[in-house]
């Protein structure tokens, strides 16, 4: 199987939890069984992801470019690059810019994820920020 890295297929999550994610290798786009999925996530400097689990998946976070802070249950750590977390079914965790420039993060799921559940988690968090005001 191949795939390609491409901006059209980039999903934009508004703020408070602002960022880019951009699936590339997912259940709904390979041709076969997959045993893991990859995307792309890019926060602009101070922009954030929510706390979160992910109920039956594991969740590798890859630092490519930039400098934050990752956070795994209730530790919290400086993500640089070529640094990672990994975050197993039902551990809390989250992910913030703190630096000056663009912080790229490569996010690995096993089992394999889809974009359409991609957009929805980040849909719901919206949502709920939009309802309750609390990130």
């Amino acid at each position: 199987m191949y795939f390609k890295y491409e901006e059209k297929n980039e999903i934009h999550v508004p703020f408070p939890y602002s960022r880019i994610m951009t699936p590339f290798m997912t259940s709904d786009t390979a041709s076969g069984d997959i045993p893991f999925s990859i995307h792309m996530a890019q926060w602009e400097p101070g922009a954030e992801v929510d706390e979160h689990i992910h109920t039956d998946a594991t969740e590798a976070m890859y630092c490519l470019s930039g400098s934050g802070k990752a956070s795994i249950g209730d530790e919290v750590f400086d993500l640089v690059p070529d640094s990672m977390i990994c975050a197993l079914p039902n551990e809390r965790h989250w992910i913030k810019n703190t630096g000056t420039e663009k912080l790229k993060v490569l996010c690995i799921f096993s089992p394999p994820t889809s974009a359409q559940i991609l957009r929805k988690r980040a849909e719901d968090a919206y949502e709920n920020y939009l309802k309750t005001g609390k990130k």
